[in-house]
C-alpha cells in the first residue's frame, strides 16, 4: 500500500496548474480564457485535495484495506460455491 500512496503523491505533485508563465498562450484572449483558467484549476485543487485523503488513507490504513479486501474475496468464494449447488 505504501508503494501505492507514494504514486498518489506523484500525481498530484505532478499535476498541471495555470500559473503566471503558462497564462501567456491565454494572454490576448481573457474573456475565454480566465474562466477556463478558474475552471481548470479548481479541478487540478479539488485533484490536489483527494490525493491527498487517498494517500493518507493508503498511508494509514493500508493494512485495515488489505484484510477487507481479503474478507470480502473470501465472501465472495463461499456465495460462488453456494451458486454452483443451486444451479449445477
Amino acid at each position: 500500500m505504501s508503494g501505492a500512496a507514494v504514486g498518489v503523491q506523484e500525481l498530484k505533485n505532478s499535476t498541471p496548474r495555470f500559473e503566471g508563465w503558462n497564462l501567456v498562450p491565454l494572454a490576448g484572449i481573457p474573456i475565454i480564457g480566465m474562466p477556463f483558467v478558474g475552471r481548470f484549476n479548481g479541478i487540478s485543487d479539488l485533484w490536489a485535495d483527494s490525493a491527498d485523503i487517498l494517500r493518507g488513507v493508503l498511508t494509514r490504513s493500508g493494512e485495515k484495506l488489505m484484510r477487507s479486501a481479503d474478507n470480502y474475496a473470501q465472501a465472495n468464494q463461499v456465495n460462488q460455491k453456494l451458486v454452483e449447488k443451486v444451479r449445477p
